[in-house]
């Protein structure tokens, strides 16, 4: 019977202190994603392609048209189509494009992070604002560009995810949210369960603080040791990883890490010290 105890006990520990770590890995994924330049990185890397490139182009064009038209300017004269499509081309080809980008880190991050949360499918998108940068450019046209009115460019969509990559990024996220919100809850009562039936209690969160130091070390390893592409694969929902679920991992995976490390050295140093003092406690009632 005792055996029996000190065996579901142990399992017990082996399964909080997995909770536990998973949790912890969890929380600092999505702190990392959700208050880091994740987001907007991976927004800006998606700018550089040249099929989001071609489609700013084409949305843009037909948005600052209509712009000009509800400024009162004619949109009919010859050639106006064409230069302004030449004139979205160069901006979005253009570095100071891409840092319009990080201008925005706090809409691009909301929006990205509603889409993620969202339960329907399909690509995700997130909408800049290039105004500015438009506006300046039509002034530059000759001739015409001093009596070009100053518009308010609406927001110009971009694809960031298609929809196969979206739904990986999606299911992953859930299951980050998942972990963060149960698992913790999960650990501990599993490691209340374990303590009810523990037969020898002394010992009990020396080797619940070991147990969670060294699955905190084994994720810590991990991070640091596997590329990008092969944690991706391995995510929940991840399968063949896309690249930018790649970039997404390679972005988090310093961060978790260390927060990792910090989690596993601390709970190290508390085993040592526990099992130092149930040492101590065994020695005197001897």
């Amino acid at each position: 019977m005792k055996s029996l105890r000190t065996l579901a006990s142990a399992l017990c520990i082996v399964l909080g202190a997995l909770l536990i770590a998973t949790w912890a890995a969890s929380t600092a994924t999505l702190d990392a994603i959700e208050n880091g330049t994740v987001i907007e990185d991976v927004t800006a890397r998606a700018i550089t392609t040249d099929r989001a490139q071609e489609a700013l182009v084409d949305r843009g064009t037909e948005l600052v048209l209509g712009a000009l038209e509800e400024q009162g300017f004619n949109t009919d004269i010859p050639g106006i189509e064409g230069i302004t499509a030449g004139i979205l081309e160069k901006a979005v080809s253009s570095d100071a494009f891409v840092n319009t980008v990080h201008a925005q880190t706090k809409s691009v991050r909301e929006q990205m992070i509603v889409a993620l949360d969202s339960s329907e499918a399909g690509a995700i998108y997130v909408t800049l604002d290039f105004s500015d940068q438009i506006n300046a450019l039509l002034e530059e046209i000759p001739v015409i560009g001093p009596s070009i009115p100053t518009i308010a460019v609406p927001g110009i969509p971009l694809e960031t995810m298609d929809a196969q990559t979206a739904e990986t990024a999606r299911s992953t996220w859930s299951w980050l949210h998942i972990a963060q919100d149960w698992f913790g809850w999960l650990g501990l009562a599993s490691l209340a369960a374990g303590i009810a039936i523990s037969y020898r209690k002394r010992w009990f969160f020396a080797k619940v603080a070991l147990a969670v130091g060294v699955f905190s070390g084994m994720i810590w390893l991990a991070m640091i040791a596997l590329e990008p592409q092969t944690i991706a694969e391995r995510l929940p929902g991840g399968g063949v990883a896309d690249a930018i679920i790649v970039e997404m991992v390679h972005h988090v995976q310093a961060t978790v890490a260390t927060a990792m490390g910090y989690v596993a050295l601390g709970a190290m140093m508390v085993a040592l010290v526990l099992f130092g003092l149930a040492a101590r406690g065994k020695k005197r009632t001897s």
